[in-house]
């Protein structure tokens, strides 16, 4: 009897070699595997960026957004355009498909653009960029009774400190306005000195300068010659000479103009439970661990506070390492019960002996898949840990086949060494066809498109390893360690273990007595009714699907989790001053702090631990959003955020839906806003509801969204109805008159001037540190606060002649778009809404959609097109995907039954339990209560 299986049993130093390399190599993988919360991944998206500061949406799209379309148009790879036209920033965000090269797809955008020769004056040099990945670890908030420049500079020094932790590389200061060095010069000013915009500024560059002149080659060596006179602060502009006068003197900036050396004019801030803030959020790059930085930041805090002025606090937030850590320890913890479970069944139906090597086999399988887990590039994260539970109870099949066998041929050859050797021989073909048909039943899970494909391939490349070390344990090791038995396959026991192998033999002696006296009748009659057994078996697959297709279950992409957090977004409309913006977040913050009151009374203790708001911009939609969230961000004085972190779930007596419910119920109504949302998600920021409709025409878009969001709130269950317009804005739209024509002025020159003015010129940048310091000219604030400032403004002529506003132009007042997004060189708008599972579910309300409203609806409105998007297209469109691959993992299954089977009726009849499995598991969620998700459905 040759053969390897012979080898190893005869040769157990061989076997247990191989076992202790499988377990080292997994060891010392372990130390070097890196901690996320959810695997890596990369979106398929190249952005190209284009800033035109102070042009409006329309002019931007033109201008901007239509050109690089028209450049993007032909190159292969290219999936999907989608172009955002904003305030000042054109952002064209391409998908690229599956299979092709991003880093090829990224040069020939860039070369394409850059050819792009139609671009204004006045645009930015275009970014062409892939989405850089990085993932959010932990904040760190500075509060106290300071000032914004302040709290700013130690906000930096904070992040220095950061950046130079062995454990961190990437710190970013978040939502504070950067520096900026504005000239502000009145109208009267210019007047008086007989000066224009264009003067100052050819000024200003001609004086303040850092030029390099070559070198001078001397006998001693060379030496460099530079002209050094750039200006960097507030006095250095304001001595700049600007005009020689006949007398000699001279007139300096700080003659004509107002030097302010401070922020931006946007209205950013922050503030933690009350009290004036900034906030740096610390990422991981590469291969950080996510741990390891957050322990360094809690580490960091701790040392800083020591430092810091009377009044100033450091305080650690939004810690995801932490929910890392302790999903983390839940799993594994779960893990460990699991192996336990699974040793404590296998020992009370087999001996003791068996069940310990077999259980062995666990572990093992593990940690050879551990030692792969870097090759495949796969982290310690919620997915990859989930795959481990998933194939917990799999895993041992294979090695309770080839034990039960050795035992049974132990006992009947009374020989240890051949009885192991046949025994394993025997089922050696059907374990390891088994096992390969199990592993081809997860391939399926390498072909799901999207996000969700590059999440739950973690799943496949923890589970296949693991199934294939378990078969070499199970066909190789573990008969080597039961090959020395007895001669009547006892081997030498103690006292308890032979008490426990009595206890063994009285549940098989059960088992055995359940299979004669109950299943056997039970299976004759099947087997004798066959056709009748056929007929029920196909009646309740297709009472199964009927009822899963009429969506009466309720099926979702991902499951909900507690969360830490309740957080409110506050949507004012667009141009609506910071004030009105300001009044809504300390309606939400008084709101949250009488809430606050409430639970803690309730509960013995505070269930809160920090209330953050942000006016300006909402980032916790950065975090809903994933990495796509951050390609270009919506930002505004008309957009604020109240954050609030809950105290950890294992602490805490209220669940956060509960708290969220709560605080809408307090909230009440915010006078004036446009949208107002509530969310206690954990991740993931796809609604429920995403209509996307597109066209030519915009109003005609507009008048259909407007119908499709009255429709959706009929609907019992849905909520938060919005859509992705940013509404229009107030603009003043200025012509030129036939006398201003008359005087040779342009409509360039005009827009120009006005820009000058109002939105000013940058006439320079200065580095300083780590920031890069515009340098801005433009009127005074006090001078750019109402029509009646335009209305005084002063027109210098071609001539030389300084004309009022009324004579050279026309002003019309009328409401121009705040954002403009086109999609595959149409405009759209999505309409987006969330389901209350207990009254509806999404596949309902879109059904109704689809057969109903909207083919009615586009009727008067021909060329508005519609597609769903969000959860439920990515769920179809992930469920397809599995659905083809799964046919074809059928057909792979199919073959590799049919060999060891040696007929083709056979693999169809053994592989007819799987979609009975699936009426099971769909049962199984249908009584329980629980939608299914896109994991079940794989699982």
């Amino acid at each position: 009897m040759n053969g390897p299986i012979a080898w190893f049993v005869r040769n157990g130093v061989t076997g247990n070699l191989l076992l202790l390399i499988i377990v080292a190599a997994g060891g010392l993988s372990i130390a070097g595997l890196n901690s996320t919360l959810f695997p890596d991944i990369t979106l398929d998206v190249v952005t190209v960026t284009v800033p035109y500061r102070g042009a409006a949406p329309p002019d931007v799209e033109e201008s901007i957004c239509v050109l690089v379309e028209e450049a993007l148009q032909g190159i292969e790879g290219v999936n999907k355009i989608t172009a955002t036209a904003d305030e000042g920033v054109g952002v064209v965000v391409v998908e690229v498909r599956s299979g092709y090269d991003i880093d090829e797809i990224r040069d020939e955008i860039r070369a394409n653009v850059d050819g792009i020769e139609a671009f204004p004056e006045d645009a930015g040099k275009p970014a062409v960029r892939s989405i850089p990945l990085r993932v959010e670890v932990i904040g760190v908030v500075i509060h106290g009774a300071a000032d914004l420049p302040t709290l700013k500079r130690i906000g930096e020094q904070a992040q220095e400190g950061l950046q130079a932790l062995p454990e961190i590389s990437q710190v970013e200061l978040a939502n504070v306005p950067g520096y900026e060095i504005s000239l502000e010069v009145s109208e009267q000013a210019m007047r008086r000195w007989g000066l224009t915009f264009d003067d100052l500024a050819v000024a200003v560059q001609r004086s303040s300068v850092d030029l390099p002149g070559g070198s001078v080659q001397t006998p001693g060596g060379e030496i460099l010659l530079r002209t050094m006179g750039r200006a960097e602060t507030r006095l250095q502009f304001e001595a700049l000479p600007i005009v020689r006068r006949p007398d000699g003197s001279l007139i300096r900036i700080g003659d004509v103009a107002r030097v302010v050396d401070g922020f931006e004019e946007i209205a950013h801030s922050t503030a933690l439970d009350g009290t004036p803030a900034v906030v740096l959020n610390v990422y991981r790059v590469g291969n950080e661990n996510a741990i390891d930085i957050a322990d360094a930041v809690y580490a960091f805090v701790d040392r800083k506070t020591a430092s810091l002025p009377d009044g100033i606090k450091i305080s650690a937030w939004q810690d995801w390492a932490y929910t890392l850590r302790s999903r983390t320890g839940l799993l594994v913890e779960n893990a460990l019960s699991g192996l336990v479970l699974v040793f404590i069944v296998l020992a009370l139906f087999m001996r003791l002996r068996l069940a310990f090597w077999v259980a062995i086999g666990i572990p093992v399988s593990f940690m050879g898949a551990l030692a792969l887990m870097p090759a495949f590039d796969v982290t310690i994260n919620m997915i990859s840990l989930l795959a481990f539970i998933l194939v917990l109870g799999i895993v041992v099949d294979d090695a309770i086949v080839v034990a039960e066998n050795i035992d049974s041929k132990q006992a009947k050859l009374r020989h240890g060494v051949k009885g192991a050797i046949e025994g394993t021989r025997e089922v050696c073909v059907p374990v390891v066809f088994g096992v390969l048909t199990t592993m081809v039943s997860f391939a399926p899970m390498f072909f799901v498109p999207g996000v969700q494909g590059k999440l739950m391939v973690a799943i496949p490349l923890i589970v296949i390893p693991v199934l294939f070390f378990s078969l070499v344990e199970s066909t190789l090791v573990l008969p080597g360690h039961l090959a020395h038995r007895g001669p009547h396959g006892q081997g030498s026991s103690g006292l308890v273990v032979r008490a426990w192998d009595r206890l063994s033999d009285r549940f098989s002696n059960s088992l055995e007595w359940i299979a004669n006296e109950l299943y056997r009748p039970v299976l004759r009659a099947a087997l004798h009714w066959r056709y009748l057994t056929l007929a029920v078996a196909l009646t309740c697959m297709l009472l199964t699907g009927a009822f899963v297709v009429s969506g009466r279950i309720n099926v979702i992409l991902l499951p909900t989790d507690e969360s830490d957090k309740v957080v409110v977004f506050v949507t004012m409309p667009y141009g609506a001053p910071v004030d009105a913006t300001r009044d809504a977040v300390a309606q939400v913050e008084q709101a949250a702090f009488v809430l606050r009151e409430e639970i803690a009374l309730e509960a013995g203790s505070d269930q809160f631990r920090h209330i953050l708001s942000s006016i300006g911009e909402q980032p916790y939609q950065l975090v809903l959003g994933g990495p796509s969230a951050r390609i270009n961000p919506p930002k505004g004085e008309h957009l604020a955020e109240v954050n609030i972190e809950l105290q950890r779930a294992e602490t805490r007596t209220i669940r956060a839906e509960q708290v969220a419910r709560r605080l809408r119920e307090k909230i009440g109504r915010i006078p004036g806003a446009s949208e107002l949302l509530i969310t206690h998600a954990l991740f993931g920021g796809g609604k429920a509801i995403d209509i996307q409709f597109s066209g030519p025409d915009l109003e005609e878009i507009r008048a259909v969204v407007n119908k499709t969001k009255e429709e959706l709130k009929r609907y019992p269950g849905v909520v938060d109805i919005s859509d992705t317009s940013r509404g229009a804005k107030p603009e003043m739209q200025l012509s030129l008159t036939p006398e201003g024509e008359a005087m040779g002025l342009s409509l360039f020159e005009l827009g120009h001037q006005v820009r000058q003015g109002f939105h000013g010129e940058e006439v320079q940048r200065i580095q300083r540190g780590r920031e890069n310091i515009r340098v801005m000219l433009r009127y005074p604030e006090t001078e750019r606060r109402s029509v009646g400032d335009l209305e005084g403004m002063r027109f210098r002529t071609p001539g030389g002649a300084e004309v009022p506003f009324s004579t050279v132009a026309e002003a019309r007042l009328g409401r121009g778009p705040a954002s403009i997004t086109r999609v595959d060189r149409n405009r759209s708008i999505n309409v987006l809404a969330a389901v209350d599972t207990s009254l509806t579910t999404t596949q309902e309300v879109l059904a109704d959609l689809e057969t109903r409203l909207l083919p009615a609806l586009l009727e008067s409105h021909d060329s508005v097109r519609y597609s769903f998007l969000g959860d439920q297209a990515e769920l179809i469109e992930a469920t397809n995907a599995l659905a083809t691959a799964l046919a074809i993992a059928l057909f792979v299954m199919f073959t590799t039954l049919a060999v060891p089977l040696k007929s083709y009726v056979a693999p169809v009849i053994v592989l007819s339990a799987v979609p009975f499995g699936a009426i099971g598991a769909i049962w199984g969620h249908v009584i329980m209560g629980i939608p299914l998700t896109f994991i079940s459905m794989c699982g």
